[in-house]
């Protein structure tokens, strides 16, 4: 069966932000499953969240393994990026697209399969130091929309979409697993 790869971070993993330790959503919440429930009879939904992941480097790795295993057939779906900004006193924008430059170069050379790139929702402006990772997130969204054009890589906004976010302003609130489900399904379903 053709596979659909969801290759993301803590979003992806389906983070809970509401638990001290921060658990994970159970699985009939997270949009991974909304989606794997909607593709189930055209492809095998494969989940790969991580929490803290960052744009991957190229060389050895899981990211260049499972884009060089992959078909015609076989679609990938990459949202990273929210962690290259906010894992930093001091954000980078140009060097995190620079490094994304770098993965849609290999991409468009060595993936056989549809590659989607997400770019990420915005990280929530809940006071002035959070303020700084939004506006990053916003100008970084807008360079992964130029660079996957420049690269005629298929590419999605989610920073559109006001996806609700948990009480830390980037992990994704139960009602926004849900509402980025059914924004992504309909766009697969028309990429698809």
């Amino acid at each position: 069966m053709k596979k659909l790869i969801l290759f993301g971070d803590s979003n992806t993993y389906g983070y809970d932000p509401r638990g001290f330790l921060g658990g994970r959503y159970p699985e009939d919440v997270r949009w991974t499953t909304h989606v794997k429930t909607a593709l189930k009879d055209s492809y095998e939904i494969v989940e790969e969240g991580m929490n803290g992941r960052m744009l991957p480097e190229l060389g050895y790795g899981l990211f260049t393994t499972v884009i060089q295993g992959l078909s015609r057939e076989d679609v990938f779906v990459m949202m990273l990026g929210t962690n290259d900004i906010l894992l930093t006193n001091h954000p980078n924008v140009d060097d995190t697209l620079q490094r994304l430059d770098s993965i849609l170069s290999y991409v468009s050379k060595n993936c056989l399969a549809t590659f989607i790139l997400i770019a990420p929702p915005y990280i929530s402006a809940l006071d002035q130091e959070m303020q700084l990772y939004h506006d990053c997130s916003v100008k970084m969204n807008e360079g992964y929309m130029k660079l996957a054009k420049a690269h005629n890589i298929k590419a999605i906004d989610a920073g559109c979409w006001n996806i609700e976010m948990g009480y830390d302003g980037v992990h994704f609130s139960i009602e926004g697993h849900k509402h980025f489900a059914k924004s992504l399904i309909e766009v697969l379903e028309e990429i698809l």
